[in-house]
């Protein structure tokens, strides 16, 4: 079953896709990485053995080390705010898009902070098992944020 949740529609999901969604969206609120005691939510909520993408950097592998880069990424927008734009869940998978709105006030991924602003799109893909986060998709526009922030130099 393929659920999608919009502004003007209901999604209708299963009991298992609306507690996959929940703790999902958990991630979003208390697990969210410029929230005091994220880490303690992500232990409730990530399994051990997750293993964790970020664009085209080699997979993460355990809960430890996606707690580090993500400790990482929010050292660099430590005020980040996820908006979320919708959800869809099918099974043991959650996609949720939104976006991302905050000032680089930390180095973020090797780039001095800048005080600039960003406003990207964002996806994050979820899979689960046994109520527990076990893979980890994230997509934003990483060349719209390293743009802003002075990292890369767009040319014409």
């Amino acid at each position: 079953m393929n659920s999608f949740a919009s502004p003007d529609a209901e999604p209708t999901r299963t009991p298992k896709e609306q507690a996959n969604v929940a703790t999902a969206l958990t991630m979003f609120g208390d697990g969210w990485g410029a929230n005091a005691g994220w880490e303690d939510v992500w232990r409730a909520h990530v399994a051990p053995n997750v293993k964790t993408y970020f664009h085209s950097h080699p997979p993460m592998e355990g809960l430890d080390a996606a707690i580090e880069f993500n400790a990482g990424l929010f050292a660099g927008f430590p005020k980040l705010r996820m908006t979320v734009e919708n959800t869809i869940a099918e099974e043991d998978t959650v996609i949720v898009r939104g976006r991302l709105r905050g000032s680089q006030d930390g180095p973020f991924l090797g780039a001095p902070a800048s005080g600039a602003v960003v406003d990207v799109p964002d996806v994050t893909l979820f899979r689960l098992e046994d109520s527990k986060i076990v893979e980890s998709r994230y997509f934003t526009d990483l060349l719209a944020v390293m743009t802003a922030i002075g990292a890369i130099e767009m040319t014409e």
